[in-house]
């Protein structure tokens, strides 16, 4: 027979063991690299603890009356009800009430600069609430250190996490850059973050935080603001400057499959009959563009070529499009996402679709046709003389100052989404859901939704 005290040692190392792993997965321990997660420390995440302030807590705004929305045949967001428009007009006064009252600073801590590169980031308390921004990883045990984003690059995480901070995953590369190019899988974070903030142009409208270079409502903002007063004389202005057809500046020849494919692209088009001038780290021979005046040179051509390094990648749009083209003032003929994705964000008219034409013989027809009648070539830049307010996505607040909006309990952005779509329904507009927000796989999250076009096997 087993000895009674033999038995009563077991049991209680037992009790202490069930008790241990019960502590463990509550307080988040992390003693690996960012990339070398074992299932060992894979612990699952409870939404992290509300935000207790006397200044910062809202009970939700009942009488706002959310619309149910669905997508058209042509991937608009369209809604019944009392209508999103009305909404966002409704939040106005409200959301000034909300941000008043969100004095109390938090930190957000970038725990190491993307690519090794700082910039400064200060948000307007007005806009976004108060959170300072910083790089200084001795605060992440700060009680008021709220946020932790980590670059998808970065090999380290803390050794403890709290549970009432928010870890927040960054990536401003596309998904063939990270599983084509450094065959990052993303399956060891499964349950290890709380939101996603995702790059580029335009890139995912399903992000937890949008994370845009730019939006159209800012860029025709800027252009404005940097002209004449009158947007009419300064359109005719730019379309008598242009001296040149088509412009393509690209440094990726060929890293990823879809930087092939826009390779022999452009060289179909240039064996069908048209002219365009190739410039950047793939053209070293040809004239390069001078530090500081690409937009100038830019702007002499009529068409640029916003072709992405990757096809048919969700909502993957970068600053080829907002920064080169939109801003460089010609207009973009655009290959990459989808025509929908592209369609959600950019002013209306403004772009011309490479899978619009059965083929690049039609489409270097087209191009001509453009550059000989002025008339219907200003179609496509007539959304540099409209009102900001008529732009995809005014008035919607992005990176970081969404981050600091979401930690004092304003949650009002996604509203101003496009696509918005019931999912956002569960998280109230003003104050901390009870629900979890959590990123269950980051792998399904961001690999998954993509067409074999963009990611045949991930």
């Amino acid at each position: 027979m087993v000895d009674r005290a033999v038995l009563s040692k077991i049991l209680i190392v037992l009790i202490v063991l069930v008790t241990s792993s019960t502590y463990l997965c509550y307080n988040f321990l992390f003693t690996d690299t960012f990339n070398t997660f074992s299932k060992t420390h894979q612990v699952l995440l409870r939404w992290p603890k509300r935000l207790t302030s006397s200044t910062n807590q809202h009970e939700p705004f009942n009488d706002i009356q959310i619309p149910t929305t669905t997508k058209t045949a042509s991937n608009q967001a369209t809604s019944t009800g009392v209508g999103l428009t009305q909404v966002r007009a409704n939040l106005s006064q409200k959301l000034h009430e909300a941000l008043s009252n969100s004095t109390e600073q938090y930190n957000i801590i970038i725990w190491e600069p993307p690519f090794g590169a700082k910039s400064t980031n200060h948000l307007d308390q007005s806009k976004c609430g108060a959170c300072d921004v910083s790089y200084d990883q001795g605060k992440v045990h700060d009680p008021m250190t709220k946020a932790v984003v980590f670059h998808f690059n970065q090999h380290k995480m803390p050794q403890t996490r709290r549970s009432d901070q928010y870890y927040v995953w960054w990536s401003m590369e596309g998904p063939p850059a990270l599983r084509e190019l450094r065959g990052m899988k993303l399956s060891e974070y499964d349950n290890v973050f709380n939101l996603t903030m995702t790059y580029s142009t335009f890139y995912r409208q399903d992000s937890d935080i949008y994370s845009p270079y730019s939006i159209a409502a800012d860029v025709l903002q800027n252009i404005q603001s940097s002209g004449s007063g009158d947007p009419n004389k300064d359109l005719d202005q730019l379309i008598s400057k242009k001296n040149a057809m088509v412009i393509w500046m690209v440094s990726n020849c060929g890293a990823t499959k879809g930087a092939q494919t826009r390779m022999k692209l452009v060289q179909d088009v240039i064996n069908a009959g048209l002219p365009v001038d190739r410039r950047g780290g793939c053209f070293p021979k040809n004239k390069p563009a001078p530090r500081g005046q690409q937009l100038e040179i830019i702007s002499e051509f009529k068409f640029y070529f916003a072709f992405e390094n990757s096809y048919h990648c969700l909502d993957y749009i970068t600053e080829k499009l907002s920064f080169n083209a939109f801003k460089g003032g010609a207009v973009p003929v655009v290959f990459g996402a989808k025509k929908s994705d592209y369609q959600a964000v950019v002013p209306p008219n403004s772009c011309i679709y490479v899978d619009d034409f059965e083929n690049l013989q039609n489409l270097v027809n087209y191009l001509k046709y453009l550059d000989k009648n002025v008339t219907a070539y200003k179609e496509y830049l007539k959304w540099r003389t409209m009102k900001p307010e008529e732009m995809p996505n005014y008035g919607r607040s992005t990176k970081l100052c969404q981050l600091c909006r979401v930690l004092h309990g304003i949650n009002v952005d996604n509203l101003f989404n496009p696509f918005y779509s019931e999912k956002y329904s569960s998280i109230p507009l003003f104050g901390h859901s009870s629900a979890p927000r959590v990123v269950t796989s980051l792998r399904e999250w961001f690999y998954g939704p993509l067409s074999k076009d963009c990611l045949a096997n991930y």
